[in-house]
């Protein structure tokens, strides 16, 4: 498995990004690994741990396959400020927008579920029943979340684990040695500072674009397996062994003689 440092020091060389988020598309980290994209708030990812959800366009989905059972690394981080090269999910720049900015760093956090929603999902889709009185959204960063398009699509991923343990704006999240069955995974990434309202109570201070980056490590079982196979015995290991036995035995023998 690669060392989780060696990663860190990677991804933060690396220089890609993606488009500004509508609804829910996929940046596949089987096609682009590390993948630096943006998302429109640092709180996009906390409003998924509220009792009102959270809302799709704020934070950005990502997803990969595993071909067969294995155990996987998973590493998110902020980018910090700066201008990225602009990539949609395809790993293709974007030709009209081909870069974005970050405005700074973000204390991240994200969530694993097994299956993808269907490309185009959102809230107010109709097949979603989407209370928009009630709720800010459907994404639950802590449990199953269910989403369907507008072409009548709907799936629920079902909800793994999730990380925000360093609860600051310069640490990253991760997993290590993080055992999953093949198949097919989402992982969703976002800001994970409550909202900061103006005075007016409706206006936020704290959107904005911010850079993010996700690095997917895979080990299968096998090669897991044969990294940690026993090492031989040397035969003369064997042989000092017999001989302490047979030593062990004429012992013995001379004590019952006497």
């Amino acid at each position: 498995m690669k060392n989780i440092i060696a990663a860190a020091v990677v991804l933060f060389g690396m220089a890609f990004a993606t488009q500004a988020n509508a609804h829910v598309g996929y940046r596949s980290l089987d096609v682009m690994n590390p993948f630096v994209a943006s998302v429109t708030s640092d709180f996009g990812w906390f409003q998924g741990t509220e009792p009102t959800l959270g809302n799709s366009h704020d934070i950005r989905w990502f997803n990969f396959t595993l071909a067969e059972d294995s155990f996987v690394d998973i590493f998110v981080a902020a980018t910090g400020a700066g201008t990225f090269p602009n990539f949609n999910g395809a790993g293709v720049q974007s030709a009209s927008a081909p870069t974005f900015t970050s405005v700074g760093s973000l204390n991240v956090g994200f969530s694993l579920y097994s299956g993808l929603v269907p490309a185009s999902s959102y809230e107010n889709a109709p097949v979603n029943n989407f209370d928009s009185v009630n709720f800010n959204g459907l994404f639950n960063a802590l449990g199953d979340t269910t989403m369907g398009n507008n072409g009548g699509q709907v799936n629920t991923i079902k909800y793994i684990t999730s990380k925000n343990d360093s609860n600051s704006a310069y640490l990253p999240e991760y997993l290590t040695n993080y055992f999953l069955k093949a198949g097919e995974y989402t992982l969703a990434v976002g800001g994970a500072s409550a909202p900061i309202y103006d005075t007016d109570g409706i206006t936020l201070l704290n959107d904005g674009t911010y850079g993010i980056v996700a690095y997917l490590g895979v080990q299968s079982l096998a090669a897991a397996a044969a990294a940690v196979q026993p090492v031989p015995v040397p035969g003369a290991v064997w042989l000092f062994g017999s001989a302490m036995a047979g030593l062990i035995g004429f012992g013995r023998r001379k004590q019952l003689a006497a």
